[in-house]
């Protein structure tokens, strides 16, 4: 009886297996293929917006018209005279600001004489210089004049008193006086707010 020769079915199977394997690892990678690529996400950089700076305003500085650091001038006032009978007789200057004019008037001396020689110069009557003064709207400054603080026995006439809001100011004004005045050294008070104080005291 001829020899059967019996095949053994382990190279079929193992053959099988290997099929089955490689069929899952294609179907695995199509699977993870299978999606579209993602898009990169934009990055943080492309994402903040660019930072916007509000401008600061610039500080502005008071101009010379509202009255930042301006100096009376002697056409920024007006001027009134009347006479006191307090200390021996004397005249009170009034100044005010002409309307929409703010200036400083400074607390010194009155700038103020009687006729063209140097004898007719107002002369202090204080030591010590006075605050500065902000004239505007309705307030009011004063300033006191002697006009004969020398000896009683006479003097040199005269109708008018010239004043100016500081010195070295060229254009003065000439106040009509309510009375001649007989002029001899000649003194006046600082410019103040109070009238009171603004009374030429003879030492």
């Amino acid at each position: 009886m001829p020899l059967r020769i019996r095949r053994s079915a382990a190279p079929l199977v193992l053959a099988t297996s290997l099929l089955a394997l490689a069929a899952t690892g294609c179907s695995s990678e199509t699977a993870d293929g299978a999606g579209a690529p993602s898009s990169p996400s934009p990055s943080a950089e492309s994402q903040s917006a660019t930072p916007t700076t509000t401008p600061t305003a610039e500080p502005t500085e008071p101009t010379e018209s509202e009255g930042a650091g301006k100096v009376c001038a002697t056409g920024d006032l007006s001027f009134t005279v009347t006479e006191e009978s307090q200390a021996g007789g004397y005249y009170l200057v009034t100044a005010t600001a002409k309307p929409g004019v703010t200036c400083t008037l400074e607390g010194r001396t009155i700038e103020a004489g009687f006729g063209s020689a140097v004898s007719g110069d107002v002369m202090p009557s204080e030591q010590a210089e006075g605050e500065p003064i902000t004239m505007t709207g309705s307030t009011k400054a004063y300033a006191g004049v002697n006009p004969n603080s020398g000896p009683q026995d006479g003097g040199v006439q005269f109708d008018e008193i010239i004043v100016s809001a500081h010195e070295g100011d060229m254009d003065p004004v000439s106040l009509k006086l309510p009375s001649t005045a007989e002029v001899d050294q000649p003194i006046g008070t600082n410019w103040h707010t109070d009238p009171a104080k603004a009374v030429p005291f003879t030492s």
